[in-house]
């Protein structure tokens, strides 16, 4: 959807690098000498996409209360878009995903065949505390432990027919808890004159080391009223509406609203007190 301007994405920046190297390494092992005559196009000439900033405010019902407060009471400022050079690209899947603020992907396209593409990505999913220090102002907060942004590196299958988009990622986290997130997800578009409104919904699956990392309570972190917690495996479903509409040559006005619901491993959480989260995003974005 859109990347967050902060310590988060720079963070994410820094483990996907890693991926980006590896990818580099991995295709230029399959791709053969190039026997033809030297081409004089310059390295731009492949570069292609759109980038958007934007400006706007989001409200966000996290399941620990707290969590939301830097994204409720700031002003966001939003670098979202794709961008590909060559099979590499960039891209923040704010319509067809859902509204993820803190999410973009770095990946490398090594099949496309049609409707047919498969990818190696990083990518990710959760953001806790939104910096390395916990907030005492927030009781349900204070004494916990930083939880940081993990770095999902997993390979990716995307079915693109009409407006339909179906897409089928796995991978292990590198960067925070090591585990493993396995996601199915669909996106619909509707045109309606000016109008784009994107219909997406997604099944994630993460396992213990995932949902523990986020949501279990170490025995330094338990207090009276928080109990020494260990979480298991767990699922959460996503259901998202966006809608996009010109305003101008340059401008947009963007909206999206996002519900996740969540399995019994996360609401079993001494932190958590919701039973579901809720975020919603509008903005005016400007396009390059």
């Amino acid at each position: 959807m859109a990347m967050y301007c902060s310590r988060q994405l720079v963070r994410f920046l820094q483990h996907s690098i890693k991926l980006g190297l590896a990818c580099c390494l991995v295709m230029a092992s399959f791709a053969g000498a190039d026997t033809s005559e030297p081409s004089t196009n310059s390295w731009r000439d492949d570069f292609d996409g759109t980038l958007y900033l934007g400006v706007g405010k989001g409200f966000h019902q996290t399941l620990v209360p707290g969590l939301e407060r830097k994204l409720n009471n700031d002003l966001l400022f939003v670098i979202s878009g794709e961008l590909q050079w060559r099979n590499f690209f960039i891209e923040t899947p704010i319509h067809r995903s859902g509204t993820y603020i803190y999410s973009a992907t770095i990946g490398y396209r090594f099949y496309q065949h049609e409707q047919h593409s498969w990818d190696l990505i990083a990518s990710n999913y959760n953001v806790w505390l939104p910096n390395k220090k916990t907030s005492s102002a927030t009781p349900q907060l204070e004494g916990l432990k930083a939880r940081a942004p993990d770095s999902l590196n997993a390979i990716r299958y995307q079915f693109l027919w009409q407006q339909h988009v179906f897409g089928f990622e796995s991978g292990i986290d590198l960067a925070a808890h090591h585990g493993i997130i396995t996601r199915l997800s669909y996106s619909y578009l509707l045109p309606c004159r000016n109008l784009d409104v994107y219909l997406s919904t997604a099944l994630t699956l993460e396992s213990s080391n995932v949902v523990n990392y986020y949501y279990g309570i170490d025995a330094d972190e338990a207090r009276p009223g928080r109990a020494l917690y260990r979480a298991g495996a767990g699922y959460k479903t996503h259901f998202g509406v966006s809608a996009v509409y010109p305003l101008a040559k340059h401008w947009q006005l963007d909206a999206s609203v996002g519900l996740n619901l969540f399995s019994r491993n996360y609401r079993q959480s001494p932190v958590v007190t919701r039973d579901q989260e809720k975020l919603m995003v509008v903005m005016v974005r400007y396009v390059f």
